[in-house]
């Protein structure tokens, strides 16, 4: 008698805002719980989702920004609606895991969940049809480690001659290597992330190793130190105008174009002389009215500009920063239903052909008991082999378009084959050897490809081996002439990782 369970993937909690607004005014009569905002800006988002999860109660629409894509087990889930692009194949197939979770009775007694639908208004399928790898997103760095970044390329440049010759320049770099030490210091070793990286804690609290700072201290510092820092300014306006500052303090000193820094705090400028009434900005206003022309970054030197930053920080959050306007278009909706590309994760689509069949349905299904178990190395029960020919031979297909398919191969070897071997299964598996005996380079590489190559086709034959891309490294015998027993007991874990592909416990 009602709308299924359905998830909504907003783009923004504006855009999550936006929506439930909008369903309440088409449908007043279901106003205020029946479609509800779930992200970590609304409160009490954790008592929504409990409340989602039991079929009972409402929402019966969540509308999620980030906090339904993954984790989100509601079997009573029957619409999916993306309502913003994704980018990444592993999080669009997490994503669609919302739906494919089963749920016995829920048409009434005997009328399981047999499929879901999946509403995409942002053409993410055709999206991955383009690009079946996806683009998976670049790490994001805070705001905070950029300034930090920004402070180590400082610590560095400033330890020259030229400037600790310099009494100012001298100390204005050991108060930042102090800063440094200081927020080392403060980390919290119960925190499993800073207890993972504790060698370069107390590497790097030894003050010595400061005064010169070369490309592996750099390197270190960068990557396993400023990412743990934590800041408690809580002013961002500000926290932007310092990263803007460092960046032209650094480029100055490293001869970089800062044309593009010096043109948004010239922009800053200009809004701030705006601001005549606010007794802080005039103030400030000589100021003001200086870095507001480009001489003034041309002329003006290091501490001129770090005298700027300190005065100015505080002012910018008085510049008004309107947030991005809403658009809303009124255009009528047409919706073409065609059951040929109605895609079903948990049985077939008309595909081009049986091997794109399968290989859709696995990419979609990767969550899925059976096939983790090949995936990771483990031998099927009866009962679980019969379930996946089930899958394969009725579901997708027929016993003859397999066949023609993959000939005689057995169904496990079909899906391992396809959706290849867990990367910590396989390192765990072969990374030993590396470990465990003293390998030349040659023979690393050798265990390098042999990993890559069983994560990406799930087995290897003893045949390949002679083949590119280890044939490029010469023979096996002559590559292990040395290592006779290591490449015997490769061989044993080689042979496994097939068997395990043919038969089922």
């Amino acid at each position: 008698d009602k709308l299924g369970k359905t998830i909504i993937f907003a783009r923004s909690h504006r855009h999550a805002e936006e929506i439930e607004k909008v369903f309440n005014e088409l449908y007043p009569k279901y106003s205020g719980e029946f479609a509800r905002v779930i992200d970590n800006q609304v409160n009490f988002a954790s008592t929504l989702i409990e409340a989602f999860e039991r079929p009972e109660k409402y929402p019966q629409i969540a509308i999620s920004v980030d906090m339904m894509d993954t984790g989100i087990d509601v079997p009573e889930v029957l619409n999916l609606v993306f309502f913003k692009p994704v980018k990444s194949k592993i999080k669009f197939w997490q994503m669609i895991g919302r739906g494919t979770r089963l749920c016995k009775d829920i048409f009434g007694e005997g009328l399981d969940k047999k499929q879901f639908y999946i509403f995409d208004c942002c053409k993410n399928f055709e999206f991955f049809e383009e690009n079946q790898k996806g683009i998976e997103p670049l790490t994001t760095i805070s705001l905070t480690e950029k300034i930090y970044g920004f402070k180590l390329d400082l610590i560095s440049e400033l330890e020259s001659i030229a400037f600790q010759s310099d009494g100012k320049y001298k100390n204005y770099r050991e108060e930042l290597v102090n800063e440094f030490l200081d927020n080392i210091n403060s980390l919290n070793r119960e925190s499993f992330v800073v207890r993972s990286r504790v060698t370069y804690i107390d590497k790097y609290l030894n003050k010595d190793l400061w005064n010169h700072i070369d490309s592996i201290k750099y390197t270190e510092i960068r990557e396993k130190l400023i990412p743990l820092f934590n800041s408690d300014e809580n002013d961002e306006y500000a926290k932007r105008f310092d990263n803007l500052v460092y960046g032209i303090q650094v480029g100055k000193i490293k001869n970089r174009n800062i044309k593009r820094q010096v043109t948004i705090i010239i922009d800053l400028a200009e809004k701030l002389k705006k601001l005549g009434t606010i007794p802080q900005v005039v103030e400030k206003q000589d100021l003001i009215m200086r870095i507001s022309e480009v001489s003034y970054w041309d002329n003006a030197n290091f501490f001129e500009i770090e005298k700027a930053r300190t005065e100015i920080r505080e002012l910018i959050k008085f510049i008004d920063n309107p947030p991005t306007p809403i658009w809303n278009i009124d255009i009528d909706d047409e919706l073409n239903v065609q059951e040929d590309d109605e895609v079903y994760l948990t049985g077939a689509g008309n595909y081009e052909n049986y091997k794109k069949k399968l290989k859709k349905f696995l990419d979609g299904n990767l969550d899925n008991l059976i096939i983790q178990k090949i995936k990771t190395n483990q031998k099927l029960t009866n009962m679980e082999k019969q379930n996946l020919e089930k899958i394969m031979f009725e579901e997708l297909g027929n016993n003859k378009e397999y066949v023609e398919a993959y000939g005689d191969k057995n169904v496990i070897e079909v899906v391992r084959n396809i959706v290849g071997l867990d990367r910590e299964i396989a390192n765990k598996i072969f990374s030993k050897y590396i470990n465990e005996n003293r390998l030349n380079s040659k023979q690393i590489q050798f265990i390098k490809l042999l990993i890559e190559y069983v994560i990406k086709n799930g087995t290897i034959s003893l045949e390949v081996l002679i083949e590119d891309p280890f044939k490029s490294l010469g023979s096996v015998s002559d590559i292990f002439q040395d290592q006779p027993n290591v490449f015997s007991r490769m061989k044993d874990d080689i042979e496994e990782i097939n068997r395990n592909a043919e038969m089922y416990a």
